[in-house]
């Protein structure tokens, strides 16, 4: 198997407020972005348990945590350091203390930056999630820790595109992508069911707007809909509709969604679906700036090169066997990009932006098969692809200088 070295990063900025887990007298710098004490008419506290909770980060490419490094400014007073931190590791359901052994459920006890560095290589994966439970302290009221951020080097297993397209892209559109189809139906018998075994086109139907009674109720302002069973695809009524009258049924349907290279999955029994073509990437660029996590007890760790940044262009081909279904399927589609904006890469557990660059282009005649077709153009963008190896990093313990120091500044 080959594995990664990836950096995970909290970093307290103001986006990310909503996802932070601010405790008592603790607070999110707004300008400057850092976490601290709060300051309450110019004295900060001397409570020993005040904390925040980062968010609950869930790489599922997460194979071994191997490192954590924190960025912080300590203030001292006459040579003595007067901030301090602390730990717990946390998998968003149980928080956890280095107890010397092992790692054992504690909510009362705290790690120094050093004890977490040297011990997170046998913090659980089984989660795949890690979150930072952080103790700001201060033993003088003038002062406070000021945190600005944290990192978790871990080993992941990740292909990038198959990552952003196969485990997030595909799931994320089978989630959302909910198309709405329409059938009119005459009732064999009196009854309060309605069976959709019976319609032609093969929809993967996986719920009912609504069902309207056509002849009695033409404008449509009784809705006779009560509940939906997909395994039977029996729709439960309001009350029982006589025999011949005519009623007409909303339901939301689930695309196919799959990626070719090929015409080949134009194949009547794989309509209506959303196919994923020709997806290349592009404006690629590396990155500059190398990142590393050093455990700062030790000074040994990991050198992560530079990944690189670059967009993902996808075409996206609608097709179905009927004209109105494609334009209610591309509706839907628009309306997806409008409202999902961010696609988030399981394997990394990063947001990406998606772009729409041009909305619509289809025919409205069908081709020789029948099938009706329309596509579309987004990209995945900025997205990042780690390809270099890690190398081993060690951190400066001292700095030894010799000969003439003296400056002259005029």
């Amino acid at each position: 198997m080959r594995l990664i070295k990836i950096i995970k990063t909290f970093q307290f900025e103001e986006e990310n407020r909503s996802s932070l887990t601010l405790g008592s007298k603790t607070r999110l710098n707004p300008t400057e972005f850092y976490l601290e004490l709060i300051a309450v008419s110019g004295a900060y506290p001397l409570d020993s348990d005040l904390q925040v909770k980062t968010w609950v980060a869930n790489p599922t490419s997460v194979k071994a945590w191997l490192g954590f490094q924190v960025s912080v400014t300590h203030f001292s007073a006459e040579g003595v350091t007067q901030t301090s931190l602390g730990f717990r590791l946390s998998n968003g359901t149980n928080e956890y203390w280095w107890n010397g052994a092992a790692w054992e459920v504690n909510t009362s006890d705290w790690n120094t930056e050093a004890e977490i560095a040297t011990n997170i290589g046998t913090f659980s994966v089984t989660e795949r999630k890690i979150q930072v439970v952080i103790n700001l302290k201060t033993l003088d009221v003038a002062m406070s820790p000021l945190v600005h951020s944290v990192k978790v080097l871990y080993e992941g297993a990740i292909e990038f595109t198959e990552d952003l397209i196969y485990r997030s892209l595909i799931p994320l559109l089978r989630d959302q992508i909910r198309p709405k189809g329409r059938f009119h139906y005459e009732m064999p018998v009196t009854a309060s069911t309605i069976s959709l075994v019976g319609i032609t086109t093969p929809y993967n139907i996986v719920d009912v707007d609504s069902v309207f009674d056509q002849d009695n109720d033409p404008d449509h302002l009784i809705d006779l809909f009560s509940s939906y069973n997909p395994t039977t695809k029996i729709v439960a009524l309001t009350g029982a509709v006589t025999t011949g009258t005519v009623v007409h049924v909303t339901f939301l349907w689930e695309p196919e969604v799959a990626v070719t290279t090929s015409q080949d999955f134009d194949e009547i029994e794989k309509v209506p679906a959303i196919v994923l073509d020709d997806i290349n990437l592009i404006e690629s660029t590396e990155m500059s700036q190398n990142d590393s996590v050093l455990n700062l007890a030790t000074g040994a760790g990991w050198k992560v090169k530079a990944p690189l940044r670059g967009d993902l262009e996808v075409v996206m081909r609608m097709i179905t066997d009927k004209g109105v279904d494609l334009f209610r399927l591309a509706d839907e589609v628009k309306r997806f990009f409008m409202n999902n904006q961010v696609l988030r890469s399981v394997g990394l557990d990063e947001d990406y932006r998606l772009w729409l660059l041009n909305e619509y282009d289809g025919n409205t005649t069908a081709n020789k098969g029948g099938i009706h077709s329309a596509r579309l153009t987004f990209r995945v963008v900025d997205a990042l692809f780690y390809g270099k190896e890690a190398e081993e990093a060690f951190g400066i313990e001292s700095f030894i200088f010799s000969g003439d120091m003296n400056t002259t500044v005029s």
